[in-house]
């Protein structure tokens, strides 16, 4: 497997906000879809962070594994209190797919931590995956 092009990649990324911050500009930036591309954008930052520190480490996959898990913890320790104290609005469309998505991963972690009675850990079977139009 090659060498990954950063540089082809940051200059395709920074074109792209490039010609949406001209379409701002001009008034005919939608707002639709804008959302998702911050979430992914700093989804991809926290991840190439963590890309980075692991890459320094003596156990990469592993550094990946405890990053992604501590950063998961984080993020559903804050939706939750932000569920319960009326920060998050109870009217939001997504909260049942929210609550879906979290059922899965306890069910997912559980069947994953658990031990067979000769103290191994238990097969792992991939989570059932739920149409995307479905709900």
């Amino acid at each position: 497997m090659g060498q990954f092009a950063w540089v082809e990649q940051v200059a395709a990324l920074s074109a792209m906000l490039s010609t949406l911050e001209t379409q701002a500009g001009q008034g005919t930036l939608g707002a639709t879809g804008l959302e998702e591309l911050k979430s992914g954008l700093d989804d991809l930052r926290l991840r190439a962070w963590g890309l980075l520190t692991a890459s320094s480490s003596d156990d990469p996959q592993g550094f990946q594994e405890r990053f992604r898990t501590r950063r998961g913890i984080e993020m559903c320790r804050a939706l939750s209190t932000d569920v319960r104290t009326g920060k998050l609005s109870g009217r939001r469309a997504e909260l049942p797919g929210l609550g879906d998505a979290a059922g899965e991963l306890a069910t997912a972690v559980k069947a994953v931590t658990r031990k067979t009675p000769e103290g191994k850990p238990a097969k792992r079977t991939p989570p059932k995956r739920r149409d995307k139009g479905a709900g």
